[in-house]
């Protein structure tokens, strides 16, 4: 994670002037930290990137879900890896419900979020 990655993703939602975010100053004012951190909604946008590569665009795009909760700061300089373990599979009518227990851990193995995502395979892509 890079201030300048955190930068544009902040630049990107249209809002401009420092946050806690992009300006240390007020980072330490908001949240009382040294040093900016990455926005929870960040985090939110790799975990659903990496199950929409898991379930493919086509079905995730359509039933795609993520409960991400987010449990400790990522800050610039942190290596975040996003891993996910299948917790179930329900039959729907449509399709198959894959439930996945997703984890989110820095490079010092911390624990900075934890959730569950979902989508439903469609009954034509199952044999």
């Amino acid at each position: 994670m890079t201030q300048e990655a955190i930068n544009f993703f902040e630049g990107s939602s249209g809002e401009s002037g420092p946050s806690q975010f992009t300006d240390e100053t007020t980072a330490r004012e908001v949240l009382g930290t040294e040093g900016t951190v990455a926005s929870g909604r960040m985090s939110l946008t790799f975990a659903i990137e990496m199950l929409r590569r898991y379930f493919g665009a086509d079905v995730f795009n359509h039933s795609g879900m993520v409960d991400l909760r987010f449990l400790r700061p990522v800050r610039p300089g942190d290596t975040i890896t996003f891993s996910g373990k299948i917790s179930g599979i329900t039959r729907e009518a449509n399709g198959s419900k894959v439930s996945v227990n997703i984890t989110a851990q820095n490079q010092k193995g911390d624990t900075t979020g934890v959730g569950q995502g979902s989508a439903i395979i469609p009954n034509a892509y199952l044999p």
